[in-house]
């Protein structure tokens, strides 16, 4: 219903939707406005594009909360501001009806399922090697389901030794190398740090020149090697 001193109500439809930042970075919603809204007694020049702007700003500092797969629930949220008393009262006009719809751009979907996947094989990766690869005969086991046939002997052995050096790696090459990120965090220069590992390095040389000279009975006994191939799992 309108007044007889009321003005009559218009409506502005964008033809070129309006990009709007979310909270996943790189990535925007499109948004396409539909606003029908009345002029006060007294209006202003340019008033239309002060009615897109408002909703557009409004919408827009809504949209940020929202990641780009939140595209709907981002939609309802702005809609149901838009159409709050807070919003539709201004001094130059009154907003009578506000819509918004939100869409994403084909590069836009593309980027997402894209980082959809890599964050999925990053989950599956930290997963194998939390629950498989820290455990040699899971990780044998995971293999020979891989494979569409039976594997032959020689082949489950390499499986072994790899799975032997998986553990080898952790339990020697790690600690190994939290104790020098310890001992690199102790000199701020590059210059000093060169010369703790070249010292580092002398002092291995000498222990493992002087390994021969050991006293008796403090000799450390050579690995025992066995002729005989292990057997497959």
């Amino acid at each position: 219903m309108r007044w007889p001193w009321q003005r009559r109500s218009r409506t502005i439809r964008c033809s070129q939707p309006r990009m709007l930042r979310c909270a996943t970075p790189g990535i925007h919603f499109e948004a396409t406005f539909t606003i029908e809204w009345r002029p006060a007694l007294r209006t202003r020049p340019n008033l239309e594009d002060l009615v897109l702007s408002t909703a557009v700003s409004r919408a827009g500092e809504i949209a940020r909360g929202f990641n780009a797969v939140e595209v709907h629930t981002a939609q309802d949220t702005i809609n149901a501001e838009l159409g709050s008393p807070r919003h539709t009262r201004a001094d130059a006009y009154r907003c009578l009806a506000a819509r918004v719809e939100l869409a994403l751009s084909e590069a836009a979907r593309e980027s997402l399922a894209q980082r959809r996947a890599d964050e999925e094989r990053v989950r599956h990766l930290r997963f194998l090697r939390k629950h498989l690869y820290q455990q040699p005969d899971l990780f044998v086991l995971d293999r020979i389901e891989r494979q569409s046939d039976w594997p032959g002997p020689h082949q489950i052995a390499d499986w072994q030794r790899l799975a032997r050096s998986l553990v080898a790696a952790n339990a020697w090459w790690e600690p190994l190398l939290v104790q020098w990120e310890k001992v690199g965090q102790g000199f701020g220069d590059m210059e000093l740090q060169n010369r703790a590992m070249l010292a580092l390095c002398e002092a291995l040389q000498k222990l493992t020149g002087d390994a021969g000279a050991c006293p008796v009975g403090c000799a450390v006994p050579a690995p025992p090697r066995s002729s005989v191939e292990e057997p497959a799992i």
